[in-house]
């Protein structure tokens, strides 16, 4: 096993690296995974914004107006000086100012409302828009009762009740009325962490075996070329069974519960088996590459389109069917069709879709460390 010992030999001299490369992009899965699990809560509130409002209007409509305002956002004082006024909308201290002319409800009242108010929204603002449309579906919603005969008063608080309306928000990001937790939204984004590590950490390691003068000694070595290749993945499997157990490690210490439950075995399971598969793919990379920056451009090339093709980046369910058949022929695809399946096994015998898509994934180890093989095997020969 003495390629073996070399191969923890080198580690050894990259294990800085390879220390930064894992405490990175596990504070990033960790962080992520709170983001995401707190994006996919299913609520929705009313956007607030910061309204400067001067009513001159004597009537009721424009204190009506303004107390409508008033439920849903702030309301500040104008600043008399125009130059202050344009710092205060510059700096976003204000977002938008509404200007209440003198004898508003009485013109209103009668027909003439158009154009009367005036409205200035900070430039660029799409949510300062929004209070625009606010103020004239009020404005309607009062003109409609007006020309039904209502008294304005009335008017008004019809009005007032109509607005109180809510519309039903419903997310497509959701189905079966599923509550996705945070160690879901952790596992959903290891494909991209463990790919990263795996092509730029081990990736390093394995590609200094292929220095020239290194490569030059083995080939006289009484050690078979295949007996090679075999201590240098076993390596590379053992400490990328070492980086697993960090990471699932460290989510025990975040929420040891879930690790102990059904969805958390197979979870843990599903992510073992893509972790040898991450490391099929840096043996696969490491074959082209003859400098530390293409195997980092090697890396982000791999990494970032398994996870936007599958499903890491971009849900699987947003996905279009014709994408999705191209996904299938990607490893990350069905970790994450593992992944979700997860999520809906409430027992043991129902886990078969979870044990489809990692045979698939451990095909696609097989592939690509076959591959890389090849690969290397025909490059000796052509020295």
């Amino acid at each position: 096993m003495q390629v073996f010992k070399v191969f923890f030999k080198v580690v050894n001299k990259h294990k800085i690296t390879l220390f930064i490369y894992i405490m990175i992009y596990l504070v990033i899965s960790l962080v992520i995974s709170k983001s995401l699990q707190e994006n996919g809560e299913m609520e929705f509130s009313k956007v607030s914004l910061k309204i400067g409002v001067e009513n001159n209007d004597q009537g009721e409509l424009g204190e009506a107006l303004v107390s409508y305002l008033k439920q849903y956002n702030q309301i500040m004082e104008i600043p008399k000086e125009r130059a202050a006024l344009q710092d205060a909308m510059y700096y976003q201290e204000i977002d938008y100012v509404l200007v209440i002319p003198k004898e508003f409800t009485e013109k209103f009242t009668v027909g003439e409302g158009e154009q009367l108010l005036e409205g200035t929204i900070v430039p660029g603002s799409r949510m300062a828009s929004l209070i625009d449309n606010e103020v004239k579906q009020y404005l309607n919603t009062v003109s409609m009762y007006l020309k039904a005969g209502v008294e304005t008063h009335r008017a008004l608080e019809f009005s007032a009740e109509d607005m109180q309306q809510k519309a039903q928000v419903g997310f497509l990001e959701k189905s079966d009325n599923q509550k996705l937790s945070g160690e879901f939204y952790f596992f959903q984004y290891i494909p991209y962490v463990f790919l990263v590590l795996m092509i730029l950490g081990f990736g390093t390691v394995i590609r200094t075996f292929q220095d020239k003068d290194l490569a030059a000694r083995n080939k006289c070595s009484a050690t078979p070329f295949f007996q090679q290749n075999i201590q240098v993945i076993l390596g590379s499997i053992v400490l990328t069974f070492a980086v697993y157990m960090i990471f699932m490690g460290m989510l025990c210490l975040v929420s040891w519960k879930y690790l102990f439950t059904l969805q958390g075995v197979l979870s843990a399971i599903n992510a073992l088996v893509f972790a040898i598969c991450a490391v099929s793919v840096a043996w696969f990379c490491v074959q082209f590459v003859k400098s530390n920056q293409e195997l980092n451009i090697m890396s982000n090339v791999f990494s970032l389109s398994f996870s936007f093709l599958g499903g890491v980046f971009v849900p699987l369910g947003m996905m279009s069917d014709s994408v999705k058949k191209v996904s299938k022929f990607i490893p990350s695809y069905w970790y994450e069709v593992a992944n979700q399946e997860i999520q809906k096994v409430t027992a043991l015998s129902k886990a078969g879709k979870v044990w489809q898509s990692c045979l698939i994934v451990a095909l696609f180890s097989l592939a690509f460390f076959s591959a890389g093989l090849l690969v290397k095997r025909m490059k000796q020969r052509s020295v």
